[in-house]
């Protein structure tokens, strides 16, 4: 249905043009999700007019009377496409609200391309004849990875900084440095954004990224890893080269997350579980920033799982992250070294499919691998202590969900007990049973449950 709207617009004297994402992702060789559609030289209301002979229309952007130039069409067969208006933005105060915006049909393609962001967004394609118009150059920054800001107008709009450490973390791009002085003029602007907008981007970061270390360097670059300062305490924290000859935790970090990303890639995983284990991948050192000391001739970090907890959740808490996901880190932060215990028995695995609690052994185990692999020249892969654990997780099915009691309220009544306030502490003791062994079968907590209520009765 798009060429005959794009035909019925060319009719009636405009040009449309793809913009933005799709023609950047069409570049790389990668799926377009939404396309947006830029049309010159047709007026809103001519183009509303157009659009609904094709289906419903909705204009959206629109703030006290004013058009930000935005036109949704869903089309009869159910297909959605975005029309923008050519628009000229004039900064007025702090913050991505403090524009003056005023829709122009009449500018030219090359003023239109010079409001966006980057470069790499500022390219264009004639969906008739796939010509493409690139004024800045986002073609040479593609093939070179270098992101770069279109002019002098970024440092209007301090959410372009964080679209840039998603941009860079997704495309494996590295931040241009004159870009990076604009960034740095935008610091003070970050508390003008809101939670949302900030969570946006950073859940992009963590769930379409390949390289999520490029868009942690961008904030590095830019001076804004100084805006979360549990990050940014992790650059200098040093490491015990037998253990980390990578270099500091900052450096180990980045590699944990690139490494998470691959076992992200390689296990399918998508939406919250991707984003779960990128942050717990983020996360997990940042207990070590407060807990390093040198001691016995080396650098150790005792009790940085437990001092990343408050760590993480401030962080997390702080860039919009959802409390759900937050009470999933928390608890990988804490048990991401359990490995190196050395009983790793059936009632060990029990023990810690319980204390996880929201999180599984099957997110811990991605987050063991994604740190063991994060220490270049060591090798990584799974440690024989973290092989017995998938093993014995796997044969109890505890390894994607928490050990479910064997024996309940029911089976007290079943004995002939009036529920009563003593019961909780006597399933609390079954349960503990069973977690070490006692039991493992319903029959079995059973016998365990009659033993123990007679005992209690007999005191």
């Amino acid at each position: 249905m798009l060429p005959a709207i794009i035909h019925a617009i060319t009719q009636a004297g405009g040009r449309a043009f793809e913009v933005g994402g799709c023609v950047r992702d069409g570049i790389l060789g990668l799926p377009c999700k939404d396309l947006d559609i830029e049309v010159f030289h047709v007026s809103a209301a001519d183009l509303t007019v157009i659009l609904s002979r094709f289906g419903r229309v909705n204009e959206v952007g629109v703030s006290f009377g004013v058009s930000f130039g935005v036109i949704k069409l869903k089309t009869t067969d159910g297909t959605e496409f975005d029309f923008t208006l050519p628009r000229r933005e004039n900064k007025s105060g702090q913050g991505h609200r403090g524009f003056q915006v005023e829709v122009d049909h009449t500018m030219t393609l090359h003023e239109a391309a010079a409001r966006r962001d980057f470069t790499i967004n500022a390219i264009s394609r004639c969906p008739q004849t796939g010509e493409l118009h690139d004024p800045h150059g986002g073609l040479v920054d593609l093939e070179r990875r270098i992101l770069r800001a279109t002019s002098s107008h970024f440092a209007e709009a301090p959410l372009r900084v964080l679209r840039g450490m998603q941009f860079a973390a997704r495309f494996d791009l590295v931040l241009d440095q004159q870009t990076a002085e604009l960034a740095r003029t935008l610091r003070d602007e970050y508390s003008t954004l809101s939670v949302e907008r900030v969570w946006g981007e950073w859940h992009k970061w963590a769930t379409r990224s390949t390289l999520p270390s490029r868009g942690l360097q961008v904030l590095a670059d830019s001076s804004w890893l100084d805006l979360y300062p549990e990050l940014a305490a992790l650059p200098g924290v040093p490491q015990d080269p037998q253990w980390h000859p990578e270099g500091d935790v900052w450096v180990h970090t980045l590699h944990v997350c690139d490494a998470a990303s691959r076992i992200a890639d390689r296990d399918t995983l998508v939406g919250d579980e991707r984003a779960i284990l990128l942050f717990a991948a983020l996360c997990h050192d940042l207990g070590k920033a407060t807990t390093t000391e040198f001691f016995d001739g080396h650098w150790r970090a005792h009790g940085h799982c437990e001092a990343g907890v408050p760590l993480s959740r401030s962080f997390l808490t702080r860039i919009g992250c959802p409390e759900a996901i937050i009470e999933v880190i928390e608890p990988l932060v804490v048990e991401h070294l359990v490995h190196a215990q050395r009983d790793m028995s059936p009632r060990t695995v029990r023990r810690l499919a319980e204390r996880l609690g929201k999180a599984t052994i099957a997110q811990l185990v991605r987050l063991i691998e994604a740190d063991m692999n994060g220490r270049p020249p060591l090798p990584g892969g799974l440690p024989p202590a973290v092989q017995t654990l998938v093993e014995l997780a796997e044969g109890m099915n505890v390894d994607r969900s928490r050990p479910k009691p064997l024996i309940l309220g029911r089976h007290l009544i079943a004995l002939g007990h009036r529920p009563d306030v003593w019961f909780g502490e006597v399933l609390k003791q079954c349960f503990e049973a069973q977690l070490d062994g006692v039991f493992s079968t319903e029959i079995d907590g059973i016998e365990f449950l009659t033993t123990n209520v007679a005992r209690r009765s007999a005191s």
